[in-house]
């Protein structure tokens, strides 16, 4: 009898929770995270996989293609600039290790919101923001994550390097943008120019959100490299000696986005600064770091509050910022209206200026970096609440729109093949088909990498980046909030590019605010700027995410290497099969090219696998021959592509 009293009264106790939750969800913010704090935590545990298998994602007709001959204009295999390459497309050609465990964390101590990078080597390269080493530029190697070097300067202004190929030569080399300086260094750290960039130097003690530059992007028509700033400066820069192109630097028309979201209080902002004032360099009531960072995620107090993008094929650059302050019909000094702004170089004297060809209004504004399909016709974009627009490139008109059902971050992902977008949205992974004149949803990804605990859920927290065998995301379990978001664990997982199915995922790591990328060896890298974890251990208390934050690069190496032979041959298969099917030759020699990257990856993966005793000696070997020998006589012939196709399945068929 005593037994079922208790269990009755459990059950009330349970009802009457769920009752006040309930309530207070409709309450102001201030109540819901007061009821949070109260309520009753059960542990979180992620879910177990197995071993992935192969997708039964193809290739489809012809593939979207850049018409430039630049080797910067091809599809990558690395993360060479924010959001992959200069068109943002967050798309590598080669695939990713579908299994993986956390490695390693290093430089824990540096708050990282933009990058990596990696150059053809492996070896990654980031930014950190007001740090406490006075680095702007740091280098360090894939294996343990240790330093090969670090470039000495004031680091608030600077955003992802771009690690580009120089055309002449084939080498790699970075190049790198603050406010007031721009430099060109080769992998070594040798350093080739150093220039200022015709903007005011910065003031240390003066340290303004809106000077901070996103990162560096290429304009392959003018071998020209280019940055954007919070407050809508523009500058250019010849990629050889780094001479300004433009007489001055350009302004972007606009005014400052309002604060739409939410602002720390101050008690709040301070405790969330001293949580996180070792990657800072210390903790100063004078500047609200985790504040701006947080208004700049979210597309406020800025003109320009995203990485941009260059077309490849016209040298067009696209840049997401505000309408002019009277636009909204209110001349405030903010600006209520934001566009995505098509921007042309042309000569003026022995200079060049920028002329506006298109604007495109986005409603609400836009956090969303604007995103260029590899052929150059369409920009993609979302707006401040919930919907994608396609773009038409050659007069700013919006082809279509789709919502998604929540706002988008950081950048659309768009595909080569197939016609494919994926949308990173506040609590999912979305995947539409751009069916010409309308958008269409393909599925929504199964967020179950947990098993939650009470009162918690899982969602999406980190841009996705898209290979030849899947997506590879960050994902976290915790608490859901209006627009606030607090995670409680974090992780980082794969999915299957056709079914959206969570195919592996592992927990670890650190949240960010940067984006998820691959290294040449098939690895994850996250730049870790752990600001919705912070908020959640100021305002819902430590308890509810223990591990202290860190900064730094998180690696998460892949297991299971064999895997990525596999994938990478099955992807190989499935191009060829495709490419023998087109009569377009220069669609075909792309294929060819993709092909022979993914041969690459394999050859490159087999003797980390036979090492790790997951290959045979006699599989390796015969393994190895076979794809070397079909590396040597691929041509465009569709005979000989049908051939290689079925010789490349049958060797997935060992695994």
């Amino acid at each position: 009898m005593a037994t079922m009293s208790r269990k009755w009264l459990l059950l009330i106790v349970a009802a009457l929770l769920v009752i006040a939750f309930s309530i207070a969800w409709t309450a102001s913010n201030k109540v819901k995270i007061a009821v949070i704090r109260l309520l009753p935590t059960t542990e979180s545990i992620p879910r177990e996989y197995g071993i992935p298998g192969k997708t039964d994602w193809k290739p489809m007709g012809e593939k979207r293609i850049s018409s430039s001959n630049n080797p910067n204009a091809r599809q990558v295999t690395i993360g060479r600039a924010l959001h992959t390459d200069t068109h943002g497309s967050d798309e590598i050609s080669t695939v990713f290790a579908p299994a993986f465990a956390v490695d390693w964390t290093v430089e824990q101590d540096m708050f990282i919101t933009e990058g990596p990078v990696f150059d053809s080597a492996g070896n990654i390269y980031f930014c950190p923001i007001l740090n406490n080493t006075d680095v702007m530029l740091v280098s360090i190697e894939p294996e343990k994550g240790e330093r090969r070097w670090a470039l000495e300067g004031f680091s608030f202004g600077c955003g992802t390097p771009y690690v580009l190929i120089d055309p002449e030569t084939g080498k790699d080399v970075i190049y790198l943008g603050t406010y007031d300086r721009a430099m060109a260094v080769t992998t070594e750290g040798e350093v080739i120019w150093d220039v200022p960039t015709g903007l005011p130097p910065l003031d240390r003690n003066i340290m303004e959100p809106p000077k901070h530059s996103f990162g560096m992007n290429y304009i392959a028509s003018y071998d020209a490299v280019i940055a954007s700033m919070g407050d809508g400066s523009v500058y250019v820069l010849d990629r050889k000696t780094g001479r300004p192109l433009l007489d001055k630097p350009y302004v972007m028309p606009g005014a400052k986005a309002p604060v739409n979201n939410f602002t720390l209080p101050e008690n709040v902002a301070r405790k969330a600064n001293q949580d996180a004032a070792h990657m800072f360099g210390g903790y100063s009531d004078d500047f609200d770091i985790l504040g701006a960072v947080l208004h700049g995620a979210a597309g406020e107090k800025q003109k320009v509050t995203n990485f941009f993008s260059v077309d490849s094929n016209s040298g067009r650059v696209w840049i997401a910022a505000t309408l002019p302050d009277e636009a909204d019909g209110s001349v405030d000094g903010w600006a209520e209206s934001a566009a995505l702004y098509g921007l042309d170089l042309v000569r003026q004297g022995d200079r060049y200026t920028f002329k506006i060809n298109s604007v495109t209004e986005v409603p609400g504004g836009t956090a969303s970096t604007p995103t260029i399909s590899a052929d150059g016709k369409r920009i993609y974009i979302a707006n401040a609440f919930d919907t994608v627009y396609a773009v038409d490139a050659s007069n700013g008109d919006v082809i279509w729109s789709k919502a998604v059902g929540n706002k988008v971050t950081g950048s659309l992902v768009v595909a080569a093949d197939n016609s494919e977008i994926y949308a990173n949205t506040k609590s999912d992974i979305v995947k539409l088909f751009d069916r010409g004149d309308r958008g269409e949803i393909a599925w929504f990804a199964r967020l179950d990498m947990f098993k939650p605990g009470l009162f918690q859920q899982n969602f999406n927290v980190l841009g996705a980046e898209l290979g030849a065998n899947g997506l590879t995301f960050t994902a976290t379990v915790g608490v859901l909030m209006g627009k606030m978001r607090f995670p409680y664990k974090v992780g980082a997982g794969f999915i299957d590019r056709e079914t959206g199915d969570i195919k592996y995922f592992v927990e670890g790591g650190e949240d960010s605010v940067s984006s998820t990328v691959t290294g040449p060896d098939g690895a994850l890298y996250i730049g870790n700027s752990p600001l919705r974890r912070v908020l959640t251990r100021v305002i819902l208390g430590e308890d509810k995410s223990p591990q202290s934050v860190m900064g730094g690069i998180t690696k998460y190496k892949p297991i299971y290497n064999e895997l990525i032979v596999r994938d990478a041959l099955w992807a190989a298969a499935g191009r060829a099969r495709n490419a023998a099917t087109l009569n377009n030759p220069a669609v075909v020699e792309q294929d060819v090219f993709q092909i022979n990257q993914l041969l690459d990856q394999a050859l490159r993966a087999l003797p980390v696998a036979h090492a790790e005793g997951r290959i045979s000696q006699p599989l390796y070997d015969a393994m190895q021959r076979l794809i070397k020998a079909e590396k040597e006589t691929i041509t465009s012939d569709s005979t000989q592509l049908l051939a290689m196709a079925d010789k490349l399945e049958t060797l997935t068929d060992q695994f």
